[in-house]
């Protein structure tokens, strides 16, 4: 199918019917190459590209895509909010060299009706609060890996719900679908998020806080087996309406040993039916004259650690400067820290549940991530980038980073800097000791109606042997 719609767009944009019909709607065309010194990307070139760039260098790509954003949120008359817009994406990505794929990061269809928006399909998108112009990447939903199809309801902006604007709310209802797997086949996204912000619009500080939750659920395993506990063959996991309603409330199950729901394997019977993973987050937003500061903290939870606050250390913390004026345009510093899980104890009280494994999980074992590639953030690696180091599909949770990034204008030219100082860790199961230095210099250019990008990019030993890595290509908006 992709396939087939790819051929389409080349083939309609050659007639001049189609080039009447599309003249409005921007279609930008883009080629490209990524090599390096090893035979993996360079961390940083690969990672929060959506999946479209392989493990693997030496590949040469094209992308097309045709987009049709809301014409305006605003009227120009008012300033007041339209009642009604609409949208859609369609963008073909094909890699050629080491590795060849032809993939399909968006293709989606939105409506919105005031406040709320209705869509459908893929599209890029990340979830949590960050800095989405400067983060190594938002912990749960970071946009490294491929867009997964969803049905989703949302207030996508800040709406205020208050007459007099102090308080105002964004979050979202989706229901997505992770497809075939490795060990369960056919399992099912739930996702919701709520933010809230406290102060006016005119204010210059406003306080944000909410939270997202995220869970794999229902699907069937690839190979049925025995649950010696409940003692029964496993087939398949719940999908009806009770399950539901457990797995989107947080609902514990409370029905552990023989006797146990039908379908349910001991191992959720005496917790919560699939798995459950998220953020809560906070921040604070200052607005002065030529500046925005952002601070933010991320605090991650599996289980009950983070309400019994024995995790409360692990999580992103970030600060962002954004300035419209000057030659420095963004500047974002990030600490990530994973390295505490609960502790290194996991019994049933409660100050004792650690080692919460972050992003590993015993029923779904292709974890979370899609299509290969890990959902959350890149910091945490998984066992098919480039070593044979462990089975468990995160081998690398427990991790302690700094990142620096910097866009900044010279002239007509547009570069962003970054750096990433990464110590890994292992598990609390397997553990290890790698220290990683990764650096990224991009530089874009805009000469005429064609866009200019050379990204270089360089690892000091990142599971391998040092890796110096380059990606060109131009852009063209048809």
């Amino acid at each position: 199918m992709n396939r087939i719609i790819f051929i389409l767009l080349l083939l309609i944009y050659q007639t001049g019917f189609a080039q009447q019909f599309f003249k409005k709607i921007p279609i930008q065309t883009t080629l490209g190459t990524i090599v390096s010194s090893d035979s993996l990307t360079p961390f940083l070139l690969r990672t929060r590209q959506y999946g479209l760039v392989p493990l693997k260098s030496g590949i040469g790509y094209f992308n097309l895509s045709l987009r049709k954003e809301y014409d305006s949120l605003y009227s120009t008359t008012d300033r007041r909010l339209k009642r009604f817009g609409y949208g859609y994406g369609i963008e073909t990505h094909l890699n050629i060299g080491k590795v060849n794929q032809l993939l399909m990061p968006v293709s989606h269809f939105k409506v919105r009706y005031g406040a709320f928006e209705l869509y459908g399909g893929r599209r890029r998108e990340i979830q949590g609060l960050v800095d989405t112009l400067g983060t190594m990447g938002s912990y749960i939903w970071s946009g490294n890996a491929l867009p997964m199809p969803k049905i989703e309801i949302s207030v996508p902006n800040f709406t205020t719900i208050m007459k007099n604007g102090l308080l105002a709310i964004k979050g979202n209802l989706a229901h997505g679908w992770f497809g075939k797997g490795d060990s369960v086949q056919n399992v099912w996204l739930h996702q919701k998020s709520l933010y809230a912000r406290i102060g006016k619009p005119d204010w210059k500080v406003h306080l944000i806080g909410g939270f997202n939750h995220q869970v794999q659920w229902g699907g069937y395993p690839t190979k049925p087996f025995y649950d010696e506990i409940s003692e029964q063959t496993i087939s398949k996991f719940g999908t009806d309406f009770t399950t539901f309603f457990k797995i989107s409330t947080g609902v514990r199950l409370n029905k552990y040993g023989k006797g146990n729901q039908v379908g349910v394997p001991s191992n959720e019977a005496g917790n919560r039916a699939g798995n459950h993973l998220g953020t809560v987050d906070i921040g604070i937003t200052t607005n002065l004259r030529h500046t925005t500061f952002f601070i933010y903290k991320q605090s991650i939870y599996e289980d009950g650690s983070l309400f019994y606050l024995s995790n409360i250390i692990d999580g992103l913390y970030g600060v962002s400067v954004k300035r419209n004026i000057g030659i420095v345009k963004n500047i974002t510093f990030e600490y990530f820290h994973s390295l505490n899980q609960g502790g290194d104890v996991f019994e049933l009280q409660p100050e004792l549940r650690g080692r919460d494994n972050y992003f590993n999980n015993s029923l779904y074992k292709d974890n979370w991530s899609y299509k290969n590639f890990g959902i959350g953030t890149p910091l945490i690696t998984k066992n098919n980038e480039g070593n044979n180091l462990s089975n468990t599909p995160f081998f690398n949770n427990r991790i302690q980073s700094i990142s620096f990034g910097v866009v900044y204008f010279t002239r007509k030219i547009v570069n962003k800097t970054e750096i990433l100082n990464l110590n890994n860790y292992g598990t609390y199961y397997i553990p290890l000791t790698i220290k990683q230095l990764s650096f990224k210099q991009t530089t874009f250019f805009r000469i005429k109606d064609i866009t200019y990008y050379l990204a270089l990019s360089l690892d000091s030993n990142h599971f391998e042997n040092f890796n110096l890595g380059t990606e060109i290509k131009i852009l063209k908006n048809l």
